[in-house]
């Protein structure tokens, strides 16, 4: 059986081998000797990757339990070495500072090839109008247009009466279990246009601050006032309003920043409560890169600070403001030299000195222990004092105070043209503003701790709350986590995941479950469909597993008719990387919204999984456990 598997695997690997061989010859016959050789090349590259495919494949499987004998021996031997080495004086702690030296340099080399890369792929894709390079992420599909008129809205999902048309019809053809479950099902608080504004939004969070200040003023947010990139450690997000809709976007992982990966890699999980009671557990690596919220101590240190960059010489406020705001400044040493007399003269110079000498081995030392990117917002802006979610809750909260002191204010002005009744009208007409959070991979699940904090502390910003929009998120609860959202909630929460991305179906260990929220479910043709939590439960629907017995990536055929409008770069990255990666990239979420169309609402009572074609199969099935809605227009 394994042999005529192998058979099957090389006689399929070699038919696709042959076709650029194929090409060649016909190439080389019309004399493109160039176009010929790079295709003969294509075609032996393309063999040779599928001979260390099957040899690769084939050393994991026989040579795991000697791998694995081979790490616990080794294990065993350095054992007593670490023991030895953890109780001494000097040796330890020594070896510990050349681990991080060496864990510190490797940092600083990764983020100084993230722009050797950038000015690489500026070779073939040329640079953004702000004079930037593109990020890894973009280069693939380097358009960004945050707005498409073009795309269609799903009358029979954002519009209620339609909707409630479309249900009746279901339940008039269907009979008992599904019947009485098609009658529970709520319209889903969905929009396409606004999960692809949201998508390519959080798709630009991955370049620099220029070229997305660049094009959030091309697509008219009000940059100058209300945008903020924010930055902890090494998570970034940036805050920007247009309409009375505010934008909360969390950056996901950058590449080659090893932070990023530590911060994913830590997957215990920890308790959470709140003063309401117990929230579940999470993940721990990504609850702790989002923070605390901000104490009264912190509040009034920050307040202190702005306070002091108010009174400032205008060179240097317009140097904060074009930076983003004003500046947070970390710990500041300030030292005082007497020259009274020469006691004092050397006394005040030595005590200087050693102050001098205490800041730089402190800090060093932490900065080597702690390595921090501060590429996104500049070296002079503190990211380790203030947590993500206090700063990014101040400033929204700010951004909707401004809006309800301006009211106030043109009220007060017209009240001696207006009554007070008519005043009263004119602040009850003034609309909301909405806040909506977004972010792609890690992006999305640190969207999903924001609202998970904002939930425990019972934050002001949840009467503002319009919707969360993720994109290829992992898991990040369990299952009490998953459910600890209210149906009212969860009915503007939806967690994307296009084909066979493989990030929103790892950590399947521990109680790790789905997240909170509707699952839209994208395919390879971009049919979109969504599935609401179960109505009893409020269990949020989990996606099938990778379906490798159907022909994906390359081979996959709507991919296929895609690829002669993609870039070289992305070519590049299908090649080099398998499909269940190339469907994690945040260039397809953008497309396969701007081009989707949303077919079904699906909702069942267990076990039902999103993307099962098997689900779709049976639409016209009595007795199962799930209704299907029709929502194509």
């Amino acid at each position: 059986m394994a042999k005529g598997r192998n058979r099957i695997y090389f006689a399929i690997a070699f038919v696709i081998s042959s076709i650029p061989a194929i090409v060649a010859v016909y190439a080389f016959k019309h004399q493109l000797v160039v176009l010929s050789s790079f295709l003969f090349a294509l075609s032996i590259v393309s063999m040779t990757i599928s001979t260390f495919l099957f040899l690769g494949y084939k050393t994991v499987k026989h040579g795991t339990p000697l791998v694995l004998s081979t790490l616990v021996n080794i294990s065993r031997s350095l054992a007593p070495l670490a023991r030895f080495l953890s109780r001494t004086i000097i040796l330890g702690p020594l070896f510990s500072f050349l681990i991080r030296i060496g864990f510190f340099l490797s940092f600083m080399v990764l983020l100084m090839s993230d722009q050797l890369i950038r000015t690489l792929f500026g070779f073939f894709i040329g640079r953004h109008p702000s004079k930037r390079t593109y990020s890894i992420t973009c280069a693939m599909d380097p358009r960004i247009e945050l707005f498409d008129e073009t795309i269609p809205r799903t009358r029979h999902l954002e519009n209620s009466e339609l909707f409630r048309q479309r249900k009746q019809l279901r339940m008039d053809e269907e009979k008992g279990k599904s019947r009485a479950l098609t009658s529970l099902m709520k319209r889903p608080k969905y929009s396409v246009p606004l999960a692809y504004t949201l998508s390519v939004a959080s798709k630009l969070v991955y370049e620099d601050v220029e070229v997305i200040k660049y094009e959030l003023k091309k697509a008219g947010f009000d940059v100058d006032r209300t945008f903020r990139p924010i930055a902890y450690k090494n998570i970034c997000a940036f805050i920007t309003e247009k309409d009375d809709d505010i934008l909360l976007v969390f950056r996901g992982t950058n590449p080659l920043n090893i932070q990023n990966y530590l911060t994913n890699v830590t997957m215990s999980m920890t308790a959470v409560k709140s003063a309401w009671g117990p929230m579940g557990r999470v993940h721990k690596g990504f609850w702790k890169a989002m923070g605390e919220p901000m104490t009264r101590k912190s509040s009034l240190l920050l307040k202190k600070r702005k306070t002091s960059n108010d009174t400032i010489s205008p060179h240097k406020e317009d140097a904060a403001t074009n930076s983003g705001e004003g500046r947070e400044e970390g710990p500041v040493l300030r030292i005082e030299l007497t020259n009274t007399s020469v006691h004092r003269t050397i006394m005040s110079t030595i005590q200087a000195t050693i102050k001098i000498f205490k800041f730089l081995t402190t800090n060093l030392f932490k900065h080597v222990k702690e390595p921090i990117d501060h590429s996104w917002v500049g070296p002079d802006t503190d990211i380790r004092t203030n947590s993500m979610y206090a700063l990014a809750e101040e400033h929204i909260l700010n951004l909707i105070h401004q809006n309800e002191q301006e009211v106030k204010g043109h009220s007060t002005a017209m009240s001696g043209l207006l009554s007070q009744q008519r005043q009263m009208h004119q602040r009850e007409n003034k609309p909301r503003k909405r806040l909506f959070i977004t972010g792609h991979s890690l992006g999305g699940a640190l969207g999903t701790i924001f609202l998970a904090k904002m939930l425990q502390t019972k934050s002001p910003l949840l009467e503002h709350f319009a919707g969360l929009y993720t994109y290829g998120q992992p898991k990040i609860g369990d299952a009490e986590f998953s459910k600890v959202f209210s149906p009212r909630m969860t009915s503007k929460i939806f967690h994307h995941v296009y084909n066979n991305d493989i990030i929103p179906r790892i950590l399947n260990i521990w109680d790790y479950n789905t997240p909170p929220g509707s699952l839209v479910y994208i395919d390879s043709a971009f049919n979109i469909t969504i599935y609401p939590p179960n109505p009893y439960t409020n269990e949020p629907v989990p996606v099938r597993p990778i379906s490798f017995l159907h022909l994906s990536g390359l081979l996959n055929r709507y991919v296929i008719r895609r690829m002669p409008k993609e870039n070289r770069i992305r070519i590049l990255f299908r090649i080099l990387f398998p499909f269940f990666l190339n469907d994690h990239f945040p260039c397809d979420y953008s497309e396969s919204l701007r081009h989707g169309h949303v077919q079904w609402v699906i909702m069942g009572t267990g076990g039902l999984e999103g993307g099962s074609e098997k689900q779709q199969e049976n639409i016209n099935q009595h007795g199962r456990r799930y209704s299907i809605v029709n929502v194509h227009d």
